[in-house]
């Protein structure tokens, strides 16, 4: 009986000191990605400001790829500053935290980082990480992330084994390797979910930053643009190019940003047909400058409706044709093909460039992952969820040396 009880107990320890270094290590990612300015304009200037923006992004985007229950930005006065779960019921008011667990709260004020013990809020179990956001040696605010303390059960589970094992060491035996193997696996899938979590917080962050940055820019690209229309025909069509693209992408910004905060953008319907065309004659003048030709094949049909805004098709198109042409330093051509059925249509965008090794391409479309040496793989990130979103999918086929083919399929909308 002793020794089942030595071995549940090191199965505790070991289970709630990875939970704790785990949770501790999001608070601290979180964190550190948040400048004291960001908390400044977040305090004084509120939903209004880009620092609010900023943070709940980061905040929103943690607690969807982490399952975590809460995430907050609380200020010295204990007050919650940005909620990512129920923004409208907590913002402005005292944290809950500052009930629930006000001695931990309270070490990370002081900049030391914690994590509670387990308490109750709503009637779930739960344990918080707090990390202090640090501006020249205080703490000016923290980041608490709340999480069930998923080894309760567990180790609930454990307990009620080892008193079979008592019984039965035969069984005991059984049970202690299927529990070890069962916690080395759940291990592995936490790293790979704090790992994206890294990474869809970085992008948040980014993408609040970008929408705050290229706001003024914009503006003074697209009036110049307008000023350069009394040209003759050429210069006008080309600014004219330059007046749209700076429209779709302050309208593409706006969409991620409703996207990053969890907001249901309405689906509009657009032509992928149309849409590629417009994105060819707008890459007319890119194609000559790279010694790119373009062989395009085109199909039995002359629209094809899909569940997709023109704008997103247009994205998803650019994206993929940029690609394509950045694998060819040297020039090249580039085949664009499509083809209708009656349920679906399907465009093929292939290159000559010299292909991905297969190990990387099963990887290709996630987040950071890239074969360019300044990219991010952002770009087919976005556009693989965009032709998802739709009800479709793009796959990517290629092999060294043989260069790379883009398939996006999507449904036809039934007019």
């Amino acid at each position: 009986m002793l020794a089942c009880w030595l071995a549940w107990a090191r199965v505790r320890d070991a289970m709630v000191g990875e939970f704790d270094t785990r949770l501790i290590r999001v608070a601290h990612t979180a964190a550190s990605q948040i400048s004291p300015q960001t908390v400044e304009d977040a305090r004084v200037a509120g939903e209004d400001g880009g620092g609010y923006l900023a943070v709940q992004v980061q905040l929103v985007t943690l607690r969807g790829a982490t399952g975590l229950a809460e995430a907050s930005l609380i200020d010295t006065t204990r007050a919650t500053l940005v909620d990512a779960r129920a923004p409208e019921d907590t913002e402005h008011s005292p944290s809950a935290l500052d009930t629930l667990t006000a001695q931990s709260l309270g070490l990370a004020l002081r900049g030391r980082a914690t994590i509670s013990p387990p308490y109750v809020h709503g009637g779930v179990r739960l344990r918080a990480a707090l990390a202090p956001v640090i501006d020249h040696g205080r703490a000016i605010a923290v980041i608490a992330v709340e999480a069930e303390p998923t080894y309760l059960a567990p180790l609930e589970s454990l307990a009620r084994r080892l008193m079979l094992i008592a019984l039965l060491s035969v069984a005991a035996i059984a049970g202690f390797t299927a529990l070890l193997v069962h916690n080395a696996l759940a291990a592995a899938r936490l790293e790979r979910r704090l790992s994206r979590a890294e990474n869809l917080a970085a992008m948040g962050q980014l993408t609040a930053t970008l929408a705050h940055e290229i706001k003024n820019p914009l503006a003074i690209i697209r009036g110049s643009a307008e000023r350069l229309q009394c040209g003759d025909g050429e210069q006008q069509r080309m600014a004219q190019f330059v007046i749209e693209e700076s429209d779709r992408l302050s309208r593409t910004v706006a969409r991620y940003l409703e996207f990053a905060r969890g907001e249901q953008v309405p689906r509009e319907h657009g032509d992928a047909i149309a849409a590629l065309e417009a994105t060819l004659a707008l890459l007319e003048g890119e194609f000559k400058a790279r010694s790119v030709t373009l062989d395009r094949s085109r199909g039995s049909g002359d629209s094809a409706t899909v569940l997709l805004d023109p704008e997103s098709l247009k994205q998803v198109f650019l994206n993929l044709l940029l690609n394509a042409m950045e694998a060819m330093p040297g020039g090249g051509s580039v085949r664009v093909t499509d083809r209708l059925t009656a349920g679906n249509v399907e465009i093929v965008i292939a290159d000559q460039g010299p292909g991905i090794p297969a190990e990387l391409l099963r990887r290709l479309g996630s987040p950071f992952v890239t074969t360019k040496a300044q990219g991010s793989g952002l770009g087919l990130f976005l556009a693989r969820r965009l032709a998802q979103s739709a009800g479709g999918e793009l796959a990517i086929e290629s092999g060294e040396g043989q260069g790379t083919a883009c398939s996006i399929r999507l449904p036809r909308v039934k007019e």
